[in-house]
């Protein structure tokens, strides 16, 4: 069976804490007693507040002190100190408050705290306790001469047996409702991650690690939608140059390793507020927001160089190189019309001799230097 961790100091405070509450209980119920004793045998009263009231609050009080004790100094042992000083308590009560004297039944109460921990070991603990301590009360009260019947001595036995298997099958329900529980949360967690990957799977591109053409979509209309006017939003395509070339001469998987290493380098060369697609084929895309005309042209030369410069080990012979198509957003203009300007612009850069970036703005070349 499945058991919950030990050495919960938060629980025992709690159950101290009910301690004192019931030790302040009983002493306003002896006050109140002893306002009727004082009124109805004004001559006796000292005794009764001696014996009811006086000697079992001191003895509490000592126990008190001790259990402080004990719990300090035996941490590792905390469980069974609480245990030990329920069943102690009861004991005292039992003792000294002449109308609980047969009430042999409240030793359950040790018991039923034991199955709070949900562990086997102090319900078995409280139960052997409370028989022993119920054969010292026995004996105790023999010695004062009070009698008690045998019927008492196996009701009061009964009563601990029973009260020791109705904490074991309520242990063995909630331990089960926890094992479910637990099942379920993992379920849960499972079922939270296979979402955040199928959506991941749906919005990134596996080869590149970039967003896809679905993503690049949704983040466009986002925004277009969503950003201040006064905030610049670029676009530019990107193609790479000779691809059909590189893929009929070196092979397809040469060729996915040209694209993912384009995807590194878009993702080394991008700031955060840049934002890298696979558009789809050899072609990439990548959303500028907030930045001026010149510095987006300043990173697009830095990704055309860092690409020049990238030699792929399959293909040594091969000048990996890149054409860009650039245009700002214009928010009079429809959003389809935007993408079409900048796929003219592209393929302007491819018909004037590729490895260049063509801006539609100011119908402006920048020639990479060969």
């Amino acid at each position: 069976m499945e058991q919950f961790p030990t050495h919960d100091p938060t629980w025992n405070r709690k159950l101290i804490l009910t301690l004192w509450w019931i030790l302040i209980i009983y002493e306003v119920a002896a006050t109140i007693a002893l306002c009727f004793e004082i009124n109805e045998q004004p001559s006796n009263w000292f005794n009764s507040f001696m014996r009811f009231q006086l000697y079992p609050t001191m003895l509490q009080l000592l126990l008190m002190g001790i259990g402080y004790l004990s719990m300090h100094y035996l941490k590792s042992y905390s469980e069974f100190i609480m245990i030990l000083w329920t069943m102690t308590m009861v004991s005292i009560f039992i003792l000294c408050i002449p109308e609980m004297t047969h009430s042999y039944q409240l030793l359950c109460m040790p018991i039923l705290l034991a199955s709070i921990y949900f562990h086997k070991k102090y319900v078995i603990f409280a139960y052997s306790l409370g028989a022993a301590c119920l054969f010292i009360l026995l004996l105790i009260q023999k010695e004062q001469g009070q009698t008690t019947t045998p019927y008492e001595i196996i009701v009061s036995l009964t009563t601990l047996s029973a009260t020791s298997m109705l904490c074991f099958t309520i242990m063995s329900r909630g331990l089960d409702l926890l094992a479910k529980l637990k099942h379920s949360v993992i379920r849960e967690q499972d079922l939270l991650i296979r979402n955040v990957m199928i959506d991941r799977l749906s919005k990134v591109d596996a080869l590149t690690e970039l967003f896809n053409h679905r993503s690049f979509q949704e983040h466009t209309d986002h925004l277009i939608s969503h950003m201040p006017h006064d905030t610049a939003l670029e676009l530019a395509l990107m193609d790479i140059d000779n691809f059909k070339y590189i893929n009929d001469n070196y092979g397809h998987w040469v060729g996915d390793v040209v694209l993912k290493t384009i995807g590194s380098i878009l993702k080394e060369v991008l700031g955060p507020d840049d934002m890298s697609f696979r558009y789809g084929g050899e072609e990439f895309a990548v959303l500028f927001v907030g930045k001026s005309h010149q510095d987006v042209l300043v990173i697009c030369e830095k990704i055309m160089e860092s690409i020049r410069e990238t030699v792929i080990p399959e293909m040594p012979d091969q000048r990996l190189t890149m054409s860009i198509g650039l245009a700002t957003y214009n928010r009079n203009t429809m959003k389809k019309a935007w993408f079409q300007l900048v796929d003219e612009c592209l393929y302007t850069a491819k018909r004037n001799g590729k490895n260049r970036i063509h801006v539609h703005a100011s119908d402006i070349q920048v020639q990479i230097a060969e």
